[in-house]
């Protein structure tokens, strides 16, 4: 990578739009501002300048120009040769090694032994039937850290999940993210952190009384294994009947996550103001990981897709855009900058996306062409890479 760029310390006065980090910037308290990767908005530099930071480093092309978009760049792509949409991973794998930061490293660490600890939660529930309610409480102190950096752990979340234990995985990811959702929308006090990442590491325990050929089974399920899956969030809610330790919120946010504002959805067929808070949070929470996660029973999607699906179902009435709005603005704004994989085998970077009025979609490849994939039919990302 070094024969394509070098990096150079910009005074935060120098700053432009466009330009791309080359390091992870950290706010005083050790809290991620910005990835590495990240290109620059002017909302960014007002970031930046608010935290105080002298100056960040920023990559540069061996001409000495910082890397950046430049419109004029754009090229149609649609027409070309299939040759010429074959882009080389080599200088893509080696600049995403250079993002790597200390802080993804420890978020990783904890996440992983979070999934242990839900594990072993969870195998007490199977054989025992009884809730570790001190073992939780360690799991939900960890995923506070972890929700800390934001909705920028999202993107940490596609890189720790696996599809082997899907489900202890799963839980764990709905719990940060449900804590995300509740805070961007400033519905939820910060005493309520604590239920809304509770609600989400338990919201699928009920299907540990689903037999795993069921629960896994590759293909559609049958009338009477559909209903028997259905009945996961009533039999959780039966469960915890029987632990005064869990909050009547968290009891109800785990019965009705699968309810809907429009009454679609089950296993009572709820709906608007008779769904629980932390439910409809639990809702977009868990579609969007559902989506985008690794898992042997069916394929993963992009970010994009799933984006895609929590706002038109927004639009249709399943969830309140009180709390998906704010989740879908923030999360196209902590993807710009990230390598997407393209439905070609090319691999891009983010480097422009605006979802409001005409949507436009900018990734730069390795040749230095720059498209809108909006404007290309047969286009589109399939995979976020980094």
């Amino acid at each position: 990578m070094s024969d394509n760029y070098s990096i150079a310390r910009y005074l935060i006065s120098q700053l432009r739009p466009g330009l791309q980090l080359g390091e992870t910037v950290l706010s005083p308290d050790g809290k991620v501002l910005l990835y590495a990767g990240t290109i620059l908005t002017e909302k960014h530099i007002e970031k930046l300048s608010y935290y105080n930071c002298e100056g960040v480093r920023v990559r540069e092309l061996q001409s000495g120009v910082g890397m950046g978009f430049d419109s004029n760049q754009q090229r149609k792509r649609g027409n070309a040769e299939p040759e010429e949409l074959i882009v080389s991973h080599e200088y893509y794998e080696a600049d995403m090694a250079a993002t790597v930061s200390e802080q993804e490293t420890e978020f990783a660490g904890i996440y992983g032994n979070v999934v242990k600890d839900l594990k072993r939660c969870f195998t007490i529930v199977r054989l025992e039937k009884h809730l570790d309610c001190e073992l939780l409480q360690s799991i939900v102190d960890a995923l506070l850290t972890l929700s800390e950096r934001g909705i920028g752990a999202t993107a940490l979340l596609h890189t720790a999940t696996r599809s082997e234990d899907y489900l202890f995985h799963h839980s764990v990811n709905v719990g940060i993210l449900a804590n995300i959702i509740g805070n961007l929308s400033g519905a939820f006090k910060p005493s309520q952190q604590r239920n809304l990442i509770l609600a989400g590491i338990l919201h699928d325990i009920g299907k540990l009384e689903i037999p795993v050929h069921v629960l896994y089974k590759k293909g559609s399920l049958d009338e009477d294994e559909l209903h028997m899956v259905r009945q996961h969030p009533a039999i959780a809610f039966k469960f915890f009947r029987r632990f005064k330790e869990i909050p009547e919120s968290v009891r109800l946010g785990v019965l009705q996550h699968h309810e809907r504002d429009d009454g679609s959805g089950y296993p009572l067929q709820t709906a608007g103001a008779k769904n629980h808070p932390i439910a409809k949070v639990l809702g977009i929470a868990d579609v969007y990981d559902a989506m985008t996660s690794k898992k042997v029973y069916g394929e993963e999607v992009s970010p994009f897709a799933a984006l895609d699906t929590i706002q038109a179902d927004s639009f249709s009435g399943k969830f309140s855009p009180k709390y998906s709005t704010p989740f879908l603005h923030e999360l196209c704004q902590t993807l710009i900058g990230r390598y997407v994989t393209l439905n070609d085998g090319s691999t891009g970077q983010l480097v422009f996306w605006n979802r409001s009025g005409k949507e436009t979609c900018l990734i730069r490849f390795s040749d230095g062409q720059v498209i809108d994939i909006m404007n290309q039919n047969k286009l589109k990302v399939i995979k976020l890479v980094c």
